[in-house]
Formats: C-alpha cells, sequence, structure tokens
C-alpha cells in the first residue's frame, strides 16, 4: 500500500511543479498602478487570478496563495466581480497583459500580498 503511494505522489509531482511558477518572469523594474474593475476571480490554490478590466484591456492579474490573503484579510467575498480595485503590479516579461500583485486596494483597504 505504501508504494503505491509513493508511485502516486511522484506522478503528481510534475504537473503541480509545471502548474506553478516562480516569481523571476515579471519585472520588478516596471512596477505601476493598475486600476480597474473586477471582471473574474479564480480562488483556488496555489494562486488566486484575478481578471480586471483596465483601460479597454481585460488584464490577468496573479495573486498571493490563497491562505497569506486570508491570514491579512482579504477573502473570496471581497473580490467580487464589478469591484474597483487598484493593483500595485509588475508586468510579466514575456506576457503582455499579465501581472503579479504586490499589494491591492478593494474597499478602501489596502492589502500587502507579498511578504
Amino acid at each position: 500500500m505504501q508504494r503505491r503511494h509513493i508511485i502516486l505522489a511522484t506522478m503528481a509531482s510534475p504537473a503541480a511543479a509545471w502548474a506553478h511558477h516562480g516569481w523571476e518572469s515579471y519585472d520588478a523594474a516596471k512596477q505601476q498602478k493598475v486600476t480597474g474593475t473586477i471582471a473574474e476571480l479564480k480562488w483556488e490554490q496555489p494562486h488566486a487570478i484575478l481578471w480586471v478590466n483596465s483601460g479597454g484591456k481585460k488584464l490577468e492579474v496573479w495573486l498571493s496563495p490563497l491562505q497569506r490573503m486570508v491570514d491579512r484579510g482579504l477573502t473570496k467575498d471581497a473580490l467580487s466581480a464589478g469591484k474597483s480595485v487598484t493593483v500595485d503590479a509588475q508586468p510579466h516579461t514575456q506576457k503582455v497583459n499579465e501581472w503579479k500583485a504586490q499589494s491591492i486596494v478593494v474597499d478602501g483597504k489596502t492589502y500587502n500580498l507579498m511578504r
């Protein structure tokens, strides 16, 4: 039985590694404010993702791990569609409409998303 668990864990590892990417793909030197309205939220591990309508574009904004956000008071309900947000974010180095959030302002409250 234990051997089966090891085999299953080994098979799942490459998929998990592929699904989670590092933050080095974002340009820390080009941090900007992204302001808009939430179009959609994906709230699942390893990171939540917001799609924000901003300046006629739909931007993909990667947030922190779920537990970190919840620990800081930012819940799934706070990020509902139609709410206005301002995100301090870094652009992806290759994907034009993808950003990594450093902090987010929603309902007048700022949440620091990085360590």
